[in-house]
């Protein structure tokens, strides 16, 4: 029990940490956040060159860096909840529980996005931080299932 706590405050702590990262970047003005853009996605050009990415995949993320953060930053707050809900609630309400969270964090997000200079919020954003937290949870769950099936089997 005690370790089971332990991980539930751990990856609560986790799940603060993510969303203030991406809250506080939400709160950067246009030009702050656009300048911070280019930096990511300089890194990400020599990430790919150095991997070898086909030149299609590597032309597409290098477009829309913004977009692809959207979704990996959800893809992340969307594998922690997972984590949380299924120490916490396991099941079909575990996961609608993360689902629902990852949504109002994203729709949070985008309000954020009223008050900061040059920038605004997009339906768009919502629904690309909704479905990367989304994947991101069906892949924890799927996960989930299938360590609790081979701890089954070895049983």
């Amino acid at each position: 029990m005690k370790r089971k706590k332990l991980h539930v405050a751990f990856t609560l702590a986790l799940i603060v940490l993510t969303v203030g990262f991406i809250w506080i970047n939400s709160a950067l003005s246009g030009e702050d956040s656009s300048e911070l853009s280019g930096k990511v996605r300089d890194i990400m050009e020599k990430v790919l060159v150095f991997l070898h990415a086909p030149q299609g995949l590597t032309e597409f993320l290098l477009l829309n860096v913004r977009k692809v953060a959207h979704f990996v930053e959800y893809a992340a707050i969307g594998a922690e909840l997972a984590l949380l809900w299924s120490d916490v609630k396991w099941g079909a309400q575990g996961f609608w529980n993360a689902l629902s969270s990852v949504l109002a964090i994203s729709v949070l997000d985008e309000t954020i996005q009223l008050f900061a200079t040059a920038r605004g919020p997009q339906i768009t954003d919502v629904l690309l931080d909704t479905a990367g937290g989304a994947s991101a949870i069906l892949i924890v769950y799927l996960v989930v299932i299938i360590i609790a099936g081979i701890r089954k089997l070895r049983r």
